[in-house]
């Protein structure tokens, strides 16, 4: 940040002369210092008169005060008459330039992999599965373990659909078989936009009340905080029992 800083020399009745010019002298070495380290730009006395004009770059207006207030060797006696904040002058013509645009307003990124993940498995656990499907992307490619005829199609939900539309539907079919008890995140391995996740789930055949549990390994890739592509690979066995009363 640039600033103008303008000082007058408050030392009459004071101190004499030749003591101010011993002072002055401390001073001087101090601005030569500063304008050595960069954070002095510009220092000019002007002419006739006490006064000196300082343009001076800080980081912070904590320690330009600093520096008035405790750091000048002649701070007792120096009265700062003006401190004027400054902007370049090719910068202020841009913007005239461009009619003063405002500043774009700050955008909230988008939630990472694993947030997007553990939120999923989250809203399953709590069986808030419609509020868990406003994770999927709307061209999702869902891929659950294949139906194997005579064995497996006791689950009509199984296989591979695409969109969101078809995996709404594939839930539904799903919710009118099974209730969910849980549904629990055991393990988590994220890489940029893919995830390996093992859950646990415990449900309920609601034709007969037998009750199964299931290990589930899950793949999925999240782009733009939507869940792209899901996939499933699990022993189906323990469902076959409980839906068949084995």
């Amino acid at each position: 940040m640039l600033f103008y800083v303008q000082m007058k020399w408050n030392y009459q009745g004071r101190i004499s002369q030749n003591q101010l010019w011993d002072l002055e002298l401390t001073e001087g070495e101090h601005g030569l210092e500063g304008i050595k380290s960069g954070m002095v730009k510009g220092l000019y006395k002007v002419a006739a008169q006490h006064r000196v004009i300082a343009i001076v770059d800080v980081d912070s207006l904590e320690n330009l005060d600093r520096n008035c207030m405790g750091w000048l060797p002649m701070r007792e006696y120096l009265e700062f008459e003006q401190v004027w904040a400054l902007r370049d002058y090719p910068g202020f013509v841009e913007d005239v330039r461009s009619k003063f645009p405002f500043p774009p307003f700050p955008t909230t990124p988008p939630p990472t992999t694993r947030d997007v993940v553990e939120k999923w498995f989250a809203l399953l656990d709590q069986n808030k599965f419609d509020e868990a499907l406003t994770l999927v992307d709307d061209n999702i490619v869902w891929d659950n373990i294949p139906s194997t005829p005579g064995v497996s199609d006791v689950a009509p939900w199984l296989g591979s659909c695409k969109g969101l539309a078809a995996v709404k539907e594939s839930f539904a079919v799903f919710t009118s078989h099974s209730r969910v008890d849980f549904m629990r995140l055991q393990d988590l391995l994220v890489e940029g936009e893919k995830a390996s996740a093992l859950f646990h789930e415990h449900g309920v055949c609601l034709a007969n009340n037998n009750g199964y549990d299931l290990y589930v390994s899950n793949r999925l890739r999240v782009v733009g905080g939507k869940i792209k592509e899901w996939s499933a690979y699990w022993d189906i066995s323990p469902l076959i029992k409980a839906y068949k009363n084995l």
